[in-house]
């Protein structure tokens, strides 16, 4: 059944479609759609007592209704405001969550979600939702009703802000696994693709045939000047134009997803599509968490949606501009309390102040990629990925190698892959690298080269440019 005339309706028809088709399945999105942006408007001082208020009824609920919380005894003291009372939680570590994943469940649910194998009995009552399992063993969560409508709204606001509100059609290039496996993509959506009129493009796809393919069908359609996509796909395809010579499509905003925005990658991509690129931040088990406005100050975190702390290794909170582990607590997931929930994630919080854009919500400075991707020097040291990006981007030259990935498998054992563009002066460039790690990582640092002919790609489907596959094995 083909739904592809829907395109063509104006935008407002479209959004007006969407909405009625998610409350037709019984989701609530626009709902939590018009609190949302009822919540941009708040001054600080409401914001802070509307945060508080919600962070209370989050641990009230939790500490009642989830045996897991219930069994830790916390009791709010008098005159305890909701974040002091939120920093005796201890930290949920994504172990924990597989550890505990049937008394973290409430009460009410207790019958109905005894296992990650659960399915809900109505349609949108609760789902089961799985990570990508980037360390090999995937985390299970449930999102009710509620969690998912809140979820769909993030999604809306982060797309307003990077440039192709609701009904403004943009290309989209991220994964698709019935791409991937050769099989139909459901009724449902085709529908939904057609309602916010994107254009897919399979980001687990890298080769040289597919990254032709998409920039043939971006320029296909000129009328279309937006992009949500993995940020890593969408340098690949910003670097295969460039080395190519290819007259590189001109888009007004790219939305860059699921990864770390460098300034390099940031770099190429304003320069091949001379766009305004948008950095978003989020999660499968915690949805859209934060994104960049226009004015590229920070990334606004999603306060009615997600109350976020940077803490340091002892789990004090750090200041404004200093590195710390990301812990992120739900607020509109009753059914599966998710509190002080360890992401995995690294990060600065900007110093405080009102943001020109008017948003008074907090804003993460920069992030700096998955705890899990730290590379482990011969003292010992971690060593950021950010960094490696960087440091090898620095050192390699392009026109010798198109693509590489760096492994860590032991201790002092580094595994770098590359895909040679031309072999000459390759030899010279490899040596001058191999020194290069060796001041980084120690000078017993082993590094063993490994020419292929593409990137191995992890078990979703997507390329790792940074892999610790040895500090993974040890957990």
């Amino acid at each position: 059944m083909s739904v592809q005339w829907l395109w063509h309706l104006p935008a407002a028809a479209r959004r007006g479609l969407y909405f009625g088709l998610q409350g037709a399945i019984g989701s609530r999105v626009v709902d939590a759609w018009k609190e949302m942006q009822q919540w941009e408007t708040l001054a600080p001082a409401e914001l802070a007592g509307q945060v508080d208020a919600r962070l209370s009824e989050v641990l009230a609920g939790a500490t009642r209704d989830s045996h897991y919380y219930r069994g830790l005894g916390l009791v709010r003291q008098p005159g305890e405001s909701a974040s002091e009372f939120l920093a005796r939680f201890p930290v949920l570590s994504r172990e924990l969550v597989r550890q505990e994943f049937h008394p973290l469940v409430c009460d009410a649910r207790k019958n109905e979600i005894t296992s990650p194998a659960s399915v809900a009995r109505k349609r949108y009552d609760w789902l089961v939702v799985k990570t990508g399992g980037t360390t090999g063993v995937p985390t299970t969560v449930v999102h009710d009703s509620r969690a998912r409508d809140w979820g769909r709204a993030t999604r809306l606001l982060s797309a307003r802000w990077c440039g192709h509100p609701l009904g403004h059609r943009y290309f989209r290039l991220w994964g698709s696994e019935p791409d991937l496996l050769q099989t139909e993509t459901s009724l449902q959506m085709r529908l939904l693709q057609s309602l916010l009129g994107y254009i897919p493009l399979n980001a687990f796809r890298a080769k040289e045939t597919e990254l032709r393919q998409h920039y043939e069908t971006i320029l296909r359609h000129p009328e279309i000047d937006s992009m949500m996509a993995y940020v890593d796909a969408a340098v690949s395809l910003a670097t295969f134009i460039e080395d190519h010579k290819l007259p590189p499509p001109r888009l007004r905003t790219i939305m860059a997803c699921a990864g770390t925005v460098t300034p390099e990658w940031r770099d190429i991509l304003e320069r091949v599509f001379q766009a305004e690129v948008f950095d978003k931040y989020g999660s499968r088990e915690c949805c859209d968490i934060a994104c960049e406005c226009s004015h590229h100050q920070g990334l606004h975190v999603y306060s009615p949606n997600v109350f976020v702390e940077v803490v340091d290794e002892h789990g004090a909170a750090c200041p404004p501009g200093r590195t710390g582990r990301i812990l992120v607590t739900l607020l509109n997931n009753p059914t599966f309390p998710m509190i002080r929930y360890q992401i995995g994630d690294l990060g600065q919080w900007a110093e405080p102040g009102p943001c020109p854009c008017g948003v008074a919500w907090p804003r993460l400075l920069s992030l700096q990629g998955r705890a899990d991707d730290m590379l482990t020097t011969e003292d010992g040291t971690l060593l950021s990925s950010v960094f490696v990006r960087h440091f090898v981007g620095v050192s390699l030259n392009r026109q010798l190698i198109r693509e590489w990935q760096l492994e860590q498998v032991g201790p002092r054992q580094f595994v770098f892959r590359y895909i040679p563009a031309q072999n000459d002066g390759l030899p010279e460039n490899l040596a001058r690298l191999r020194e290069s790690f060796r001041l980084a990582f120690g000078k017993t640092a082993e590094i063993r080269e490994q020419e292929v002919r593409e990137i191995p790609v992890s078990a979703t489907g997507k390329v790792r440019w940074i892999v610790n596959g040895w500090k993974a094995g040890r957990q």
